[in-house]
């Protein structure tokens, strides 16, 4: 199986002993599917475009903001003519240090939870009339940031802030696109364990090879390879952390034919071994009180 797929496709930024990252800038957009192991919120200040993410598409549109939960696969593609506008706020939170404080708020350490509950569907508000509050919010504390790293309690003031701003009962987002990356993701979710058939595939949908792969590409900017390659080794972080089984056996349950191409196809889109990552993260996990890691890469380019 010959694919583009690279280590660029899994972003990993150590928040180490900080408990968030924060960027506002005008930025490129990640042109791939990706993950972190935090909480991710993003808020779009200009320019207009997608967001991919769980198997759909969703409008991207100035004064809206996502929350992504961790290991949540997901995607940004900002339209061509849109591309030297696109302004945008990126928080990347350890969402476990933060519940602790909020444990006396009760309705903000309920929201904390339920956006950042693995497996959860990801969540939009528009936020675009109240936009001048969102950005002095936001100004506030990047200006803080940039003299010294943002404690615990500036974070968790912030997100109550920014709860409080929130429509209520709005829980998730609506989706405004159904073209054919969809299906194709919703597929690959159900077979990624088994090895993958394009055939088998376009014949599900019943749609010809070449047009699932030009669709796909055009939809999503990526080729089906990379998604489902991405997707697998999505899988594989979340074996290796929280289970104990050997790294063949999880090779073998997220789709991995042969353990050694798992292995250096892990290295090359992790940085490191399964071993090694499985090793690392366990002891990042015991130095936070048994709170799993968050990282994620730079996110200046996304």
């Amino acid at each position: 199986m010959s694919s583009s797929w690279n280590a660029e496709h899994l972003e990993l930024i150590t928040l180490n002993d900080a408990v968030a990252s924060f960027s506002r800038l005008f930025a490129n957009t990640v042109r791939y599917h990706h993950w972190h192991q935090c909480l991710e919120i993003l808020y779009v200040e200009e320019g207009f475009g997608v967001v991919i993410v769980d198997n759909r598409q969703y409008t991207m549109r100035p004064g809206r903001l996502f929350f992504f939960p961790p290991f949540t696969l997901h995607k940004v593609m900002v339209d061509e003519k849109a591309q030297d506008r696109y302004r945008r706020t990126i928080i990347h939170v350890d969402q476990h240090a933060i519940a602790k404080l909020l444990r006396h708020f009760p309705e903000n350490y309920r929201r904390l939870l339920a956006l950042s509950a693995r497996g959860r569907p990801a969540f939009v508000a528009d936020l675009a009339e109240i936009h001048p509050h969102i950005d002095h919010l936001f100004s506030l504390y990047a200006r803080a940031a940039q003299v010294s790293a943002l404690s615990s309690e500036q974070i968790a003031c912030m997100l109550m802030t920014l709860f409080n701003m929130l429509p209520p009962g709005q829980e998730q987002m609506t989706d405004t696109s159904r073209g054919i990356a969809s299906p194709v993701m919703f597929w690959i979710e159900e077979n990624y364990q088994h090895k993958f058939s394009l055939d088998a595939l376009a014949a599900e949908l019943g749609k010809s090879r070449s047009y699932l792969s030009r669709r796909f590409r055009a939809e999503t900017g990526e080729h089906i390879h990379d998604y489902l390659n991405t997707l697998r080794l999505r899988r594989a972080c979340e074996l290796l952390l929280h289970s104990t089984l050997p790294v063949n056996e999880i090779a073998g349950q997220v789709g991995f034919a042969e353990v050694t191409y798992f292995i250096s196809s892990f290295k090359k889109g992790i940085g490191e071994t399964p071993l090694q990552y499985r090793k690392n993260h366990a002891s990042r996990r015991q130095a936070s009180g048994n709170a799993p890691a968050a990282t994620a890469k730079s996110s200046e380019y996304r």
